[in-house]
């Protein structure tokens, strides 16, 4: 990883200013780094490009899961870069999806992730996790980033009644949170937690 997004894992980061003013590749780094200081494994090298692919795959517990980096200054992250990423998930057949930003996300982008494998990170979460594994911070170092948060259950995008919690008994997934429809077997609506 670049010295730039090592140094900044290091350092006191204050602001999001200096996430902002980096290049967009120093970005990708710091994710990165971020995210491998946490315990995942963090395969870099599959960018498919500037904008519009995945960025990193992250591993851990058997789990994969796509990241997207979008450094914008100014702009927010809307729905079909969200909906770009679902899709890239299904045909990778991927756990989660996590889209990060240094700025913000759009109400239909965040409508879409809740009903969706998608977990957002807009700027003041990105600030949260790269300071959660800089030295000297009482959250220590291996801290999972919270995923988007959730005040009250998710309403089930299938039949819209509000989820419960529920935790995989087989498959790839035994013994993980998901959020399942109360209707379940006539309805298989689930999100994840």
């Amino acid at each position: 990883l670049s010295d730039w997004s090592s140094d900044v894992c290091s350092s006191d980061l204050e602001s999001l200013e200096t996430l902002r003013a980096a290049s967009w590749k120093d970005f990708e780094y710091l994710v990165a780094e971020a995210y491998r200081r946490q315990g995942f494994d963090v395969d870099y090298s599959v960018g498919k490009g500037v904008d519009g692919g995945v960025d990193l795959v992250l591993r851990r517990d058997g789990r994969k899961t796509l990241v997207q980096c979008k450094q914008w200054r100014t702009f927010s992250v809307g729905r079909p870069v969200l909906q770009q990423m679902f899709g890239i998930m299904n045909d990778e057949r991927a756990d989660e999806v996590i889209v990060v930003t240094s700025g913000q996300f759009t109400g239909e982008a965040r409508e879409f992730a809740q009903r969706n494998l998608i977990r957002l990170v807009d700027g003041p979460k990105l600030l949260e996790l790269v300071r959660s594994v800089q030295p000297g911070r009482d959250n220590g170092t291996q801290a999972e980033p919270e995923p988007a948060a959730v005040a009250t259950p998710p309403c089930c995008p299938r039949c819209d009644k509000e989820m419960v919690l529920r935790t995989a008994r087989h498959g790839q997934r035994a013994g993980s949170k998901f959020w399942g429809c109360p209707s379940y077997p006539g309805c298989k609506g689930t999100l994840p937690v």
